[in-house]
């Protein structure tokens, strides 16, 4: 693996609503992007690779790369230009463990390592030439890859990721505009009441989508945890002395662990996100779905986002057009106008903040303290990185790559509890993401 293992040294802001405007800037070498190569990111869907697929191009935080599986079965990640003169190896050939250079033959393993050099009359110039490669560890229906330096981390044994095809739905979207925006939308626990309002006609619609219903005032509160930080959302239940609480997580430095569209399902699932940088001007939005009773409704999933994708998934709603909305809708039926998806609704309103959104022109309240926190949390993990260390939620050691913590649930909470006395009762349940058979 070719990465450099030199510090970096920067100076951010000390004060100003833009303080954290540099952690927008996500290519090698900017204090973001050397952040987010510590950890394992998605980059294409397992599916999209089977035996003898054409190389796929892949473009992450800023860096041209080929996705191609060999003709023996290996999948490897590798710069996408020819080590000899730049030709684009996504147009190579899958042949003799690895992918051929259609311009001179030159042969690239799933390493970088050339392994042939046919027009060459030197046997053992190859040996001297390394193609930038970084590792793949396929998991949850996508292939992750490692691009920092040293000994990659553990990949991390996070819930969602745990279970096999039965008990998971993986897809993701193509977003235009920076990963940052798009990753704080998901940490913002007082939009659901506003934003994914929907008109419940139905028991069924009640039970998926209710608890996003209530506008209530919501009791807001965060603390660190080892990966990211927790977040507590409270509503007084109207006509009782209850009040709903919702956990979800912020999880280092570009997921989050939420409840979504499995909830309806009752305890036991999750919804992840990762919000993966192309480059600083637009990002792959991931979802992993999980419920560990393996009974998650994949055709009614499938059916919701093939009708609001096109080809490379990509909304088919243009921001030109204000993504066609239905402003008629907007009188009960869908609170944006923009139909169901809660992805569409996510998507349009994160990329209608701008291609790179200004901080300086935002006011933040107090309903923003997981984005305040978070923000302080990238901050610091930037510096950490810089100073040569792991940042918080890199997972060396087997003994930490157990994620019973992190606690993912919507319930009921009576007057006088808790909200940490609530959540230590499934902190302390070993089974509560345990697939069932």
């Amino acid at each position: 693996m070719d990465a450099s293992t030199q510090p970096v040294v920067f100076k951010p802001k000390s004060r100003g609503a833009d303080r954290y405007q540099y952690l927008t800037q996500t290519n090698a070498g900017t204090p973001a992007g050397e952040l987010l190569r510590r950890y394992w990111q998605p980059v294409a869907l397992a599916d999209s690779l089977p035996p003898g697929a054409a190389p796929q191009p892949v473009r992450i935080m800023g860096e041209d790369l080929v996705l191609f599986r060999d003709d023996h079965g290996q999948v490897g990640l590798i710069d996408r230009k020819c080590a000899h003169r730049c030709t684009d190896l996504a147009l190579g050939r899958i042949e003799a463990g690895g992918i051929r250079c259609p311009y001179h033959g030159w042969l690239f393993d799933v390493n970088g390592r050339c392994l042939d050099q046919p027009a060459e009359i030197s046997a053992t110039a190859k040996d001297r030439i390394r193609m930038k490669s970084y590792p793949i560890h396929e998991a949850a229906g996508a292939f992750w890859t490692y691009m920092g330096p040293g000994e990659p981390p553990l990949f991390p044994n996070y819930p969602a990721l745990a279970g096999d095809a039965q008990h998971r739905y993986t897809t993701r979207w193509f977003g235009d505009c920076n990963w940052m925006q798009a990753s704080e939308g998901n940490i913002d626990p007082v939009h659901t009441s506003y934003l994914h309002q929907l008109e419940l006609s139905s028991a069924d619609m009640q039970a998926r989508w209710g608890v996003f219903s209530n506008q209530a005032r919501p009791e807001l509160a965060v603390e660190d945890t080892r990966f990211g930080v927790r977040l507590y959302t409270s509503r007084k239940i109207d006509g009782t002395d209850r009040s709903s609480i919702r956990i979800t997580n912020f999880v280092m430095p570009n997921a989050c662990a939420v409840g979504g569209f499995e909830g309806y399902l009752g305890e036991g699932g999750l919804t992840m996100l990762w919000d993966v940088p192309v480059d600083d001007h637009h990002h792959w939005r991931w979802e992993f779905i999980f419920h560990r009773s393996g009974k998650l409704d994949k055709a009614a999933l499938a059916k919701q986002y093939e009708a609001e994708k096109v080809e490379g998934d990509r909304m088919w709603r243009a921001k030109e057009n204000l993504y066609s909305q239905d402003r008629d809708s907007m009188n009960g039926k869908a609170y944006l106008g923009l139909g169901e998806c809660f992805s569409v609704h996510d998507i349009a309103i994160t990329q209608s903040q701008g291609t790179i959104h200004e901080q300086s022109g935002e006011h933040l309240s107090s309903s923003d303290i997981a984005i305040v926190r978070a923000r302080r949390m990238l901050d610091e993990a930037a510096n950490v990185v810089a100073a040569g260390q792991d940042p918080a939620g890199v997972v060396r050691s087997e003994a930490d790559n157990d994620f019973k913590d992190m606690v993912v649930i919507t319930g009921e909470i009576d007057k006088g509890e808790s909200k940490e006395s609530y959540c230590s009762r499934y902190v302390e349940n070993p089974d509560l993401f345990v697939p069932q058979k």
